[in-house]
């Protein structure tokens, strides 16, 4: 069974203790019993009280990642996935261009590259990055090179992969491991655009901004080809790591304002960030919903299910069972009795793939509309489905939400990079005076559809506010700093403007400072290396 499907089997019941609260004796249901009552009995496994908080998923999260025997992804479910890149011509493909320069370069300096935003002159190791930056000149021809493509073009599974690259560990091989880790050529994606954000310093030193800038962008696209890769953990991967970069354009923005050139400020501003894919708008409206994980997951559930397409008990509770108590061994026995309980009231195996099948049609529908669209407000196939009938499919497409919030994000990241590059300009040549409004800069420094906040809910503007010399206090991750002069920022997940007091709160309450980023005045104040 693939990896993801075990991911969030374990998520769902993470919330129950099985050790603590095991049935007194597994109960069997024939395959007879009126439906009505297994739905009862579903609903009132499902009402069963938690002893211990649901654990939330998260990027960072370390969740056991054992994969039950005897399951693996079918040619057919690969030949499916690679569908959407087969007609591109090799040319237009980006993996072509970019894996063999990477396999040519030099080791990094350490396996796990650093995250583009933490890069700057000032960090520990900068000498090392510096160092291999400078000996592989190759992958920057390679990034600007590989901008234009339309598709990254990397197979799925192990059938057509070059060799070369199969022994570098540059593969996408979904129901191998779990999230990212089944997508081994992510962490060259990572080395890349730590590459990006390290060449970015040494252009600054010999002053060459225009190169700097136009590298990030190119790599922005190359990110953005990722981002349309078919699996969640690609997507979101692809969308959190253009996020990270777009932010390490705003610190570069902050710590070189002296000596930027007006024109090159200009120009990224109103053709750059505009523009990371050719058609798109300041809502990302060309970016698709990951659809991959539906067809891996639609396959796997048949090896829990018997010939008769009825729940396994058996594999229910030794493999479910197994997975969950892997963290905790001693939970071993009331796990499995409790998966044993589940599969008795569990829907059979051709409902369980259409209620997968609705669930998807159901979030493919909300992705296209208008944000905050009415319609959005009204229950979803997954609130509607009985989540102990269906548990193999409850959590894995509830994960699906954290692909629309790092769309909400991603859009916040580009659309308020590019006012923050016009900000500059103005300010540059403007004898360092920022706008008292942003209306100010429009259009010889910023593009005014670009002042667009996805998280508001009235399709608004992103706020700005001109301190001058006035001190203000941002709460950030950091610890406090003093903001002064052009703030602009995000309403933030809670939709409400809270005044940038706080920025990018782990509760979500806060809002998104865009400019001046929090980063850089948390390293200016010493609070952050």
């Amino acid at each position: 069974m693939p990896i993801r499907f075990v991911l969030f089997i374990v998520l769902v019941f993470n919330a129950v203790s099985f050790a603590q609260d095991p049935p007194a004796k597994d109960q069997d249901v024939s395959q007879e019993e009126p439906a009505e009552k297994l739905d009862a009995k579903a609903a009132e496994l499902a009402k069963k009280p938690a002893t211990k908080p649901v654990a939330k998923a998260t990027a960072n999260s370390k969740v056991p990642t054992k994969v039950p025997k005897g399951v693996t992804t079918s040619a057919a479910a690969l030949k499916e996935l690679n569908v959407f890149w087969m007609g591109v011509s090799e040319i237009k493909r980006s993996a072509p261009i970019l894996f063999p320069a990477w396999i040519a370069a030099s080791p990094m300096p350490s396996a796990i590259a650093p995250s583009p935003e933490n890069i700057w002159p000032g960090m520990d190791g900068f000498a090392d990055w510096k160092k291999w930056v400078v000996a592989n000149p190759a992958l920057r021809d390679a990034i600007m090179k590989a901008q234009t493509c339309f598709v990254l073009g990397i197979p799925y599974g192990a059938e057509g992969l070059d060799a070369k690259w199969k022994a570098k560990g540059l593969a996408a091989m979904p129901g191998t491991a779990q999230g990212e880790a089944a997508f081994g050529y992510l962490n060259a994606m990572r080395g890349l655009t730590a590459f990006t954000a390290v060449s970015m310093y040494i252009d600054a030193d010999a002053k060459k901004f225009d190169a700097a800038f136009d590298l990030s962008l190119a790599m922005l696209r190359v990110l953005r080809q990722v981002s349309e890769q078919r699996m969640e953990a690609e997507k979101l991967f692809g969308m959190t790591m253009m996020s990270h970069l777009l932010e390490a354009n705003r610190v570069y923005m902050a710590a070189n304002i002296a000596t930027l050139p007006v024109a090159t400020l200009q120009r990224v501003a109103l053709k750059g960030y505009a523009f990371i894919k050719p058609g798109e708008n300041e809502r990302l409206k060309r970016l698709e919903l990951p659809e991959g994980d539906r067809i891996i997951l639609t396959e796997s559930m048949r090896s829990a299910f018997d010939d008769a397409g009825q729940p396994d008990e058996t594999y229910f509770a030794n493999e479910f069972g197994s997975i969950q108590s892997i963290s905790s061994p001693l939970t071993r026995f009331g796990a499995a009795a409790r998966w044993r309980e589940l599969a008795t009231v569990h829907g059979p195996l051709v409902a369980s793939q259409e209620k997968l099948v609705a669930i998807y049609d159901d979030w493919w529908r909300r992705w296209r509309m208008r944000f905050y669209d009415p319609i959005l407000d009204g229950p979803t196939q997954i609130s509607k489905m009985n989540q102990s009938k269906y548990a193999v499919v409850t959590l894995f497409v509830e994960n699906l939400q954290q692909v629309f919030d790092a769309r909400l994000r991603l859009i916040s990241e580009i659309d308020g990079t590019a006012l923050s590059a016009g900000l500059c300009g103005f300010y540059i040549d403007s004898a360092q005076q920022w706008p008292k409004e942003l209306a100010m800069m429009f259009p010889i420094y910023g593009m005014r559809r670009m002042n667009f906040d996805p998280f508001s809910k009235d399709y608004g503007n992103l706020n700005y506010s001109n301190l001058g010399d006035k001190s203000q206090q941002l709460g950030t991750a950091w610890g406090q700093v003093s903001v002064t002069g052009a703030v602009l920022w995000s309403l933030g997940p809670d939709h409400e403007d809270d005044g940038f007091d706080q920025h990018d709160p782990a509760d979500g309450t806060g809002d998104l400072v865009l400019w001046p980023p929090p980063r850089f005045l948390a390293r200016q104040a010493g609070l952050l290396k």
